[in-house]
């Protein structure tokens, strides 16, 4: 790819400033300050960007630098970095690292059709939040690309050298920063725009790894003279499966496999697929099974999903008050189904896998350490796949999770199997952080209070980071955000203003 080095000159500048905060026709977001953050947060939006669908942002980031003739390098995965210069008297300055990511979690409310491939999110404002329209917002992390190209975009902050590192595919393994060429950064200090608590800095992480659990699928044909039904899990409050586990939400694919177990245990049903979940960093709000029950036990297993129902709703109507659990016809024919073997196996491995909050930290309150969420739910032509995700604080607790499932597919035999991938670092925290304590002072100086510092169970690419540049200082900060990876999810458009005070503040004093 080309790259340039020439920066834009002060009239281009101002031109851009024009553009990005003057009076702009059909904006939702028009008004909301800062106004260039907005601009971008917005036009970003109009975007497609789904976990493998991340071109046409680079591209649009890519155009974004060679019109302020900026240095820039895009690589075959579409990652993009994009280089400034330090403005006057910061020339000589350490550069600092800016980090975000470009893709989104692609969900939506039951009924609405939303073309993620096609179309870009369709904002609208309630209060104080943004909000998509029946589907994900995205601000998981449209607000990281919006602030770094605020930043890029500006003629009057005072800043260090930058290299703005935007990634693709966090949501789905963090294989942007996993593929991404550290060797092309220059710089020790980095500012990462993934958090979502504007009261606190965020200065640790957990690493996590996923794992594929392979059930070979064992087929027959289908039974003549049984009736298809689908029995379903839906309306949890799903949400994160590292920022939520500790709120103990319902897992849909755990409490299907709570149902087909019920039925087997009475009735000879036959199982012919099951899914559930939507990305492996989200909880699971839905999952269904597709099964065949002979006429005479309709009544009986009706029964039984009531009474799994109910007892499902006493244990969750905290967390998750509009669950729903049912049994209906199913509409379409069923020309196979899986042997009783594959069936029970099923059962079992979900059944089995640890799911949820396995440890909770000794040493920062409240922390949880280490978790598992099982994920993904899909049933293949060659294999029935449960993937979890296992995030930990400790390297070997996350790989003593790992090794629980590993065992249990050995004990099930038969061809099950576990494979792993997108094993990402945690990020220690470190007291000492030098990039920390200048943070905290910019924090006490702009609000008069001091900051929470945070670690959290949450895995971000930042444990690569610093597995690839020995020796690299990070925070990361953010405005609030709730629901993420859900369509519930919402950014409180006040607590932006804030951060970005804080952003220009922090990078005034990075003058050595």
């Amino acid at each position: 790819m080309s790259a340039h080095q020439t920066l834009t000159d002060t009239a281009s500048g101002r031109q851009t400033e024009a553009r990005a905060g003057g009076a702009e026709t059909n904006r939702i977001l028009s008004g909301l300050k800062p106004e260039i953050f907005f601009h971008y947060f917005e036009e970003i939006s109009r975007i497609p960007r789904g976990s493998y669908n991340e071109k046409q942002v680079s591209d649009y980031i890519a155009q974004f630098a060679r019109d302020r003739g900026l240095e820039y390098f895009q690589d075959d995965i579409h990652n993009i970095l994009v280089k400034k210069p330090g403005t006057h008297g910061y020339e000589s300055a350490a550069p600092v690292i800016f980090h975000g990511h470009t893709d989104i979690v692609c969900e939506s409310d039951e009924g609405v059709h939303h073309d993620f491939e096609k179309e870009g999110i369709k904002l609208r404002i309630d209060g104080d939040f943004i909000h998509g329209t029946g589907t994900t917002l995205g601000a998981d992390n449209t607000v990281g690309v919006a602030l770094a190209l605020s930043v890029l975009d500006s003629t009057d902050i005072p800043h260090p050298p930058l290299e703005v590192v935007l990634t693709v595919q966090e949501e789905v393994g963090k294989g942007g920063a996993q593929y991404f060429d550290a060797s092309r950064l220059t710089g020790k200090r980095l500012i990462d725009f993934n958090w979502h608590d504007p009261k606190s800095l965020f200065a640790g992480c957990a690493g996590d790894i996923s794992a594929r659990f392979r059930i070979p699928a064992e087929w027959q044909k289908s039974p003549a003279g049984l009736t298809p039904l689908r029995a379903f899990v839906k309306g949890l409050s799903s949400g994160h499966s590292e920022f939520d586990i500790h709120l103990e939400r319902a897992n849909a694919i755990v409490l299907l496999a709570r149902i087909l177990g019920a039925l087997l245990d009475e009735l000879p049903i036959r199982l012919a697929s099951v899914k559930g979940g939507v990305n492996r960093y989200v909880i699971p709000g839905d999952a269904e099974a597709i099964l065949l029950v002979h006429q005479a036990d309709l009544d009986r297993a009706n029964e039984i999903v009531r009474s799994v129902s109910a007892d499902l709703k006493k244990e969750f109507f905290v967390s998750d008050p509009k669950l729903e659990v049912g049994l209906e016809r199913h509409t379409e024919a069923v020309e196979r189904v899986l042997s009783d073997i594959t069936a029970n196996s099923v059962v079992q491995a979900i059944t089995l896998t640890p799911n949820g909050v396995q440890s909770m930290s000794l040493t920062i309150a409240n922390l949880v350490e280490s978790s598992n969420t099982i994920a993904l739910l899909s049933t293949s032509d060659e294999e029935v796949e449960i993937l979890s995700t296992i995030p930990s604080a400790i390297s070997s607790r996350r790989y003593a999770i790992l090794k629980r499932i590993e065992r249990l597919a050995a004990l099930m035999g038969r061809g099950t199997k576990v494979t792993t991938f997108a094993d990402c670092p945690e990020w220690p925290y470190n007291k000492d952080s030098k990039l920390l304590a200048v943070a905290t002072r910019a924090y006490e100086e702009t609000f008069k209070v001091k900051p929470h510092v945070e670690v959290s169970h949450s895995s971000l690419e930042l444990g690569l980071f610093n597995q690839k540049i020995p020796g690299i200082d990070m925070i990361s900060i953010g405005p609030e955000a709730f629901d993420v990876h859900t369509t519930r999810e919402r950014l409180n458009h006040t607590t932006v203003e804030p951060i970005w005070r804080l952003l220009k503040e922090i990078l005034r004093n990075l003058k050595d």
